[in-house]
C-alpha cells in the first residue's frame, strides 16, 4: 500500500471519527422556513456529519450524509382542517395583534397534535434506545411541544433553537430574551420604529399579553400533548436547559435595532447563496428586456392565484400600463383562470428562482409580500422594493424599508391599478431609491464571513463543547414577572400607596384635632 493511499485512508478515518449525528427539525409547514434552514443542513452534511432532517418539506434526492424523515401530515393539518379557516392570508392584515399572537400559539399546538399521529415522528422515536444525537436544531417558531418530545426521547442532547424571524424578542421563551416595548414594535404589530405614545401603550400591552399567553396557554397545553406520548415527561419549558445558543435570521443593518442575548448568534441572510444560471425560458425573457424587468412574487404562502379576480385585474392592468418594463409574475395557476388576457409585457410562471433573478443585472424592481427572506435577498442584491405586506413580521419588514428610503408600501386589501403604476414610476423615476438600496446592500454584504460560515462554526463549537452552558442567561430561570422587575415595581407601588395612606391618615388626625381644638375654643 503506497504512502498516498495510507494518508488518504487516515484522513477518511479521521473524518468519520469526528462525524457527529445531527438532527434538524423543520416543522413549520411553510417553504420559506425550510428554505432558510436548508443551506445549513446541507453544509453540515458536506462537512461529513450524519444529518437527519425531520421535516414537513423533503427532498427526493438529498445530498450525501443527509437523510429525511417526513412529517407527512403537517401540510394537511395546516390546509385541510379548521386551521385553514384561520389562515386566510389576505385577510390577516385586518386581524388584531392579540388575535395573531394567540393564533401563533394555537398553530404550534395543532401541529404538535399532528406530530404525535405522524408516522415520521414515530419512526424517529423508534430509533434504537442506545442511539444518540450529538446536536439538535429546530425552528422554535413551532413552539415548545414537538422539541420537548424529541428532547425527552433523546435525553441530554444539546439544543440550538433557530428562527427565520427577525424579532429577537420572539426568543424570550428559549433564551430569556427581552421585549423592549418602548423601543421596538411587537413582531405582529404594524407600527413604525419611532412609535407614538399611544402606539407604545398598545405595544406594551401586546408584549405583556404574549408573555402571559405563553404561561397560560402554550406551555400548559404543550405539556398535556407531550404526556400523551410520555406520561412521565417533565414540563416542556424544563428542556430549555438544553439550549446552548440560538441562530437567528437577524442583521442590524437591515432591521430595527434591539439588544441581543449573548447566546443569540446573528446569521441574517443564511439562505442567500451564490446565484445559479437561469432556466432557458427565463433567461431569454430577462435578457430580452431592453429597459429591464420587474419581478412580482407574493412568496410561498400568500399565493397570487388566490388574490381574487378584482385584485388580479388591477395588477395586470397596472403592468399593461407600464409597457416599457418586462414583468415576471410568480402566478401559481394556469393562465386560463385569469380574469383578463395576459399583457404582452408580462411573463407568468408558477415558480421563479427568486434569488437568481434578483441577482441578475437586468432587474430593476421587486414587488413583494415583504416576507423576511424576500426582503433580505432584495437588499443583498441591491434591488428596490414595493411591498404588499400580508401578515405578521411582513409589516415591520416593509416599514423598515420605507423608513430607510429603499421601498414603497401599498395595501394588498385596497390598492387600485393607478396606485401600483404611480408607485413603480416613483421608485424607478429617479436614482434615489436605487442609490440608497445599493448603499445598504454594500453594508449588509460587508461581513468578515458569510452568515452560513458563521452558523456552521457555532454549530461545531457546540459539538466541541456540548456541556458548555456558560452563554446562557440567568433570565432563563426567572419568570417574566421577576425578569421585568414587576415584583419590585409592585413593592415600590405598595410602599408608595402605604405612605400615601399613612400621610392621609396623619392629615386626617391633625385635621380632626385642629377642628376639635377650634370647637373647644369657641365654646369657652
Amino acid at each position: 500500500m503506497g504512502t498516498a493511499t495510507v494518508l488518504s485512508l487516515v484522513l477518511v478515518l479521521a473524518g468519520v471519527s469526528q462525524a457527529a449525528n445531527i438532527l434538524f427539525m423543520s416543522g413549520v409547514p411553510s417553504p420559506s422556513h425550510y428554505i432558510w434552514l436548508r443551506p445549513l443542513m446541507y453544509e453540515m452534511g458536506r462537512r461529513g456529519h450524519n444529518v437527519t432532517v425531520l421535516s414537513a418539506d423533503i427532498e427526493k434526492q438529498p445530498p450525501a450524509n443527509v437523510t429525511y424523515v417526513h412529517l407527512e401530515n403537517f401540510y394537511s393539518t395546516m390546509y385541510n382542517t379548521s386551521m385553514r379557516q384561520k389562515l386566510n392570508f389576505f385577510e390577516m392584515a385586518n386581524e388584531s395583534p392579540a388575535k395573531m399572537l394567540k393564533l401563533f400559539d394555537e398553530f404550534g399546538l395543532n401541529l404538535c397534535e399532528a406530530a404525535i399521529k405522524s408516522e415520521g415522528l414515530h419512526f424517529l422515536l423508534g430509533y434504537p434506545t442506545d442511539f444518540k444525537f450529538d446536536l439538535f436544531l429546530s425552528d422554535f417558531m413551532i413552539g415548545p411541544c414537538v422539541p420537548a418530545i424529541i428532547m425527552h426521547r433523546f435525553k441530554g442532547v444539546p439544543y440550538i433553537p433557530t428562527t427565520p424571524y427577525n424579532a429577537p424578542s420572539t426568543a424570550a421563551t428559549v433564551l430569556g430574551a427581552y421585549a423592549y416595548s418602548g423601543l421596538v414594535p411587537n413582531h405582529v404589530f404594524d407600527a413604525p420604529e419611532s412609535m407614538s405614545f399611544m402606539q407604545r401603550v398598545k405595544n406594551f400591552y401586546y408584549d405583556l399579553y404574549e408573555m402571559i399567553l405563553h404561561d397560560t396557554l402554550m406551555h400548559p397545553e404543550a405539556d398535556k400533548i407531550v404526556r400523551k406520548l410520555y406520561p412521565d415527561a417533565p414540563p416542556s419549558n424544563s428542556f430549555y436547559k438544553n439550549v446552548r445558543l440560538s441562530l437567528a435570521n437577524i442583521n442590524p443593518i437591515i432591521q430595527y435595532k434591539e439588544p441581543l442575548m449573548p447566546n443569540m448568534i446573528p446569521v441574517g441572510g443564511l439562505q442567500i447563496l451564490p446565484p445559479k444560471g437561469l432556466p432557458e425560458d427565463l433567461r431569454k425573457v430577462v435578457e430580452g428586456a431592453k429597459n429591464g424587468f420587474i419581478l412580482f412574487s407574493l412568496g410561498s404562502n400568500a399565493r397570487s392565484d388566490l388574490l381574487g379576480p378584482e385584485r388580479i385585474r388591477n395588477i395586470l392592468t397596472a403592468m399593461e400600463r407600464l409597457p416599457q418594463y418586462q414583468f415576471l409574475w410568480k402566478f401559481e395557476s394556469d393562465e386560463s383562470k385569469l380574469p383578463m388576457a395576459v399583457p404582452k409585457n408580462v411573463f407568468i410562471r408558477a415558480w421563479m428562482p427568486q434569488n437568481d433573478l434578483l441577482a441578475h443585472p437586468n432587474v430593476k424592481l421587486f414587488i413583494t409580500h415583504s416576507g423576511l427572506l424576500s426582503t433580505q435577498e432584495a437588499i443583498w442584491h441591491g434591488v428596490p422594493i414595493i411591498g404588499f405586506p400580508v401578515f405578521a413580521d411582513q409589516f415591520r419588514n416593509i416599514n423598515y424599508c420605507v423608513e430607510a428610503g429603499i421601498g414603497k408600501r401599498l395595501s394588498i386589501q385596497h390598492f387600485q391599478a393607478d396606485e401600483l403604476v404611480q408607485a413603480v414610476r416613483e421608485v424607478l423615476g429617479s436614482d434615489r431609491y436605487s442609490a440608497r438600496m445599493k448603499r445598504i446592500s454594500r453594508l449588509f454584504r460587508d461581513q468578515k464571513e458569510t452568515p452560513l460560515e458563521r452558523a456552521v462554526w457555532w454549530c461545531e463549537w457546540v459539538l466541541r463543547n456540548p456541556d458548555a452552558d456558560l452563554l446562557q442567561s440567568r433570565a432563563m430561570y426567572m419568570s417574566w414577572f421577576q425578569k421585568y422587575s414587576y415584583d419590585v415595581l409592585t413593592f415600590y407601588l405598595a410602599v408608595i400607596l402605604a405612605l400615601v395612606a399613612l400621610a392621609w391618615k396623619l392629615l386626617s388626625i391633625v385635621k380632626h384635632s385642629f377642628l376639635a381644638s377650634s370647637t373647644k375654643s369657641k365654646v369657652e
